[in-house]
C-alpha cells in the first residue's frame, strides 16, 4: 500500500516535527499506538491497537524541522518520509509512506487493500486531527 500526504497544519514546523522524530514520539500523536518497546540499533517496536504485529521501525533521515524518514522491519516492511516546509497557514506537510507485509499465500496484496489500508490512513488521519485541534486550542 502506498499512502501519500499533503496537508496544511496551523502550527509551526518546529511544533509537527516534535512528534515525528522518532518512533518514540508518535505515540504521543497517534492513539492507535501502544507502550514503545526498544529494540536497539535504533529500531522500535510500535503495537498496533488489536494487531498481533508492532510496527517495527528506525529513523534514517533526520533534518530537524524540515524532513524524517524512516523504514519498517519484520511483518510490516517498507520506508516513509515527511517533509515539512512553512506554508501559508502553518506548515505544509509533504511524503508518503510505502507498507507491504508478507504475501500470506497469494493473499498478501488483497489483505492490505482490503483490511490494512484503510486502518493506516485512519491512523494518519487521526494524527492530523490531532494536530488540527492543537492549532485550534491554541488560537
Amino acid at each position: 500500500m502506498q499512502l501519500e500526504f499533503r496537508e496544511e497544519i496551523p502550527l509551526s514546523p518546529a511544533e509537527i516535527y516534535g512528534f515525528m522524530r522518532s518512533p518514540r514520539d508518535w505515540t504521543r500523536l497517534y492513539g492507535s499506538f501502544g507502550e514503545i518497546e526498544d529494540r536497539g540499533d535504533g529500531w522500535y517496536a510500535v503495537p498496533l491497537r488489536r494487531s498481533p504485529f508492532p510496527l517495527v521501525a528506525r529513523i534514517v533521515e533526520d533534518v530537524p524541522e524540515q524532513r524524517v524518514a524512516w523504514e519498517l522491519s519484520g511483518f510490516w516492511r517498507g520506508h516513509g518520509e515527511i517533509n515539512l516546509e512553512p506554508g501559508e497557514h502553518g506548515t505544509r506537510i509533504t511524503g508518503q509512506e510505502t507498507v507491504r507485509i508478507p504475501n500470506l499465500l497469494g493473499i498478501g496484496r488483497v489483505l492490505e487493500a482490503r483490511f490494512f489500508e484503510p486502518r493506516f490512513r485512519a491512523i494518519w488521519e487521526s494524527g492530523w486531527r490531532r494536530l488540527r485541534g492543537m492549532a485550534g486550542s491554541e488560537a
